[in-house]
């Protein structure tokens, strides 16, 4: 019998008959030999105490690389050896024991109570740094070594006035002592905290799976032993195996297809191959909405998000950790007057690219306008202007050199903040002229509303 086909040609009604009673008497011996049999439910036990390992392993993991940025930092802060903080950024930034802990927690665990802890150690964590960052810059000064050799985080580090006018000694003070503070103390108890209570989540809900296991294997033996009694009146009444074979399967999937869901592939062979189909065009029927849902919010040139998406973005963001950078491509117009527009679009593209490559994933990039595209940032603070203006510079050094027959071409941004600015229509009209006074300028730059 072929897979996707009903049978046509097989063994008769008699004969089928026949054989479901010989099968029924074999597996009622099987089932009262076997009755007491759970090694499967021991099998599920095993594989939850070995998720329980991992997540421990994870959870250790974070608390470790946390453990271990702020070792580096003191060091270097207390030494001035710079070994201590290239440690500290291949920590960061390569071997990252922390976002790797999050991210095998997040496979195993799903969005759990416990992984909702962790997920708080590392924001812990990664808010810690911004001090940590500040006390490597304030002890680069006071130690006389050049900035500019050191990490762009560093280097975007701006010190106060205070901070800048101190002696060198008062200065590696300061850094010493930031990173010894209550504050700095209490920061590292909550990492601490949240990691111990990832495990006691963790605890609470192995001890529950163990009790439904347990459970479970109670169950089953209550179910081998009416699957004795039910395959002893299956005999008497082999007829109503036929009703459970179509009858049953059918109203099922009646309810299944009120749910608009695929349909359970169970039942008679005639009856499989009709799931099968259904579930065929059912699964072509969502990838088609799918694909329509995708259309209807991503530009079809660039692949970025379009108007569309950007209004519906705008609307669901947290403006108050959030920031809107607006961007317009310099003389684009004789980009398409000098190439045509089939370049023009390759140079739209190109420069779409570009922008995602230069923001974070998390980051919205939409295209708004012909040659004008905006990003959202999201869960970013007023002081990194300098990162915005960063990533611009570093898009029109990309976009400046001639790639694959396309002319070199510049930018123009504006950015603000939304904490500074709580209404968004203010926000775009803040953005919006910042970048046209750069825009005037022609350089190709960008300005911060700050």
């Amino acid at each position: 019998m072929k897979a996707n086909k009903p049978t046509t040609n097989g063994v008769s009604i008699r004969k089928a008959l026949i054989y479901m009673i010989a099968f029924i008497l074999a597996v009622s011996v099987l089932l009262l030999i076997t009755t007491g049999s759970v090694s499967s439910r021991y099998a599920s036990l095993n594989v939850n105490m070995e998720s329980y390992k991992q997540w421990q392993r994870d959870a250790s993991s974070l608390q470790t690389g946390s453990d271990y940025l702020t070792e580096q930092v003191r060091s270097f802060v207390i030494t001035g050896d710079r070994a201590y903080l290239d440690s500290y950024f291949e920590e960061a930034n390569v071997t990252r024991r922390r976002d790797h802990a999050i991210e095998s927690a997040r496979r195993l665990m799903g969005e759990t109570e416990a992984y909702t802890s962790l997920v708080s150690a590392m924001d812990e964590s990664v808010d810690l740094m911004n001090r940590e960052y500040y006390a490597m810059r304030l002890a680069i000064a006071g130690y006389g070594l050049d900035a500019a050799s050191f990490p762009q985080e560093l280097q975007a580090v701006a010190l106060t006035d205070r901070d800048l006018a101190d002696s060198p000694e008062a200065q590696r003070e300061t850094a010493r002592l930031m990173l010894y503070d209550e504050a700095y103390r209490s920061k590292k108890q909550a990492i601490t905290g949240s990691v111990q209570a990832c495990l006691d989540a963790l605890d609470a809900e192995i001890e529950a799976s163990q009790a439904r296991i347990q459970q479970g294997m109670q169950r089953t033996i209550l179910q081998q032993r009416i699957m004795i009694g039910a395959t002893i009146l299956a005999m008497i009444a082999i007829t109503l195996m036929f009703m459970r074979m179509v009858v049953g399967p059918l109203l099922k999937a009646v309810t299944y297809i009120r749910r608009d869901q695929e349909l359970p592939v169970e039942g008679a062979a005639e009856f499989r191959f009709l799931v099968r189909e259904y579930n065929a065009a059912h699964r072509s029927n969502a990838d088609q909405k799918q694909e329509l849902a995708f259309e209807a919010t991503h530009d079809n040139l660039t692949g970025v998000y379009n108007r569309n998406g950007y209004d519906s973005i705008r609307q669901s963001v947290d403006w108050s950790t959030s920031a809107l950078v607006l961007f317009d491509l310099d003389q684009f117009k004789s980009v398409n007057d000098k190439f045509g527009h089939a370049m023009g679009d390759r140079v739209l593209a190109r420069t779409a690219k570009t922008i995602q490559n230069a923001f974070r994933a998390k980051d919205f990039v939409c295209r708004i306008g012909g040659d004008e595209f905006a990003v959202i940032m999201v869960s970013i603070t007023t002081q990194s202007g300098q990162v915005i203006r960063d990533k611009v510079r570093r898009i029109n050094e990309e976009l400046g050199r001639p790639a694959d027959g396309m002319p070199g071409i510049h930018i123009s941004s504006g950015a603000a903040f939304g904490a500074l600015i709580p209404d968004f229509d203010t926000l775009f009209h803040e953005a919006d002229a910042a970048l046209y006074r750069i825009k005037k300028q022609g350089v190709g730059d960008c300005e911060v509303v700050q």
